[in-house]
């Protein structure tokens, strides 16, 4: 898995990084969300805990992905802005027992 990061902006509003990213994953499936989180996160020098995919979405029998994440200073930061259901879907809060 190859990653190539698109564009880059700074939204300094809501104290985050928004990136759009190519991944390259010709002859494999496309990669699981822990994985590529993982893997931009070290990318990035950052915590996985900082780091929150909105959205990857694979091209049909090309190998290639496009990913939108948004990449916090802090993972408090990232709590507070962003929709429960992303944080779970991250990785970042754990699902709550009933």
């Amino acid at each position: 898995m190859k990653i190539d990061i698109i564009e880059k902006n700074e939204n300094k509003l809501l104290e985050r990084t928004e990136i759009q990213a190519k991944v390259d994953h010709i002859g494999q499936p496309v990669p699981k969300r822990d994985d590529f989180l993982s893997k931009l996160a070290a990318l990035l020098n950052k915590e996985r805990n900082q780091v929150v995919l909105i959205k990857l979405e694979a091209k049909y029998g090309e190998g290639k992905s496009l990913a939108l994440v948004h990449v916090y200073e802090t993972a408090e930061r990232a709590i507070a802005v962003e929709k429960e259901f992303l944080l779970k879907r991250s990785g970042i809060i754990q699902e709550k027992a009933k």
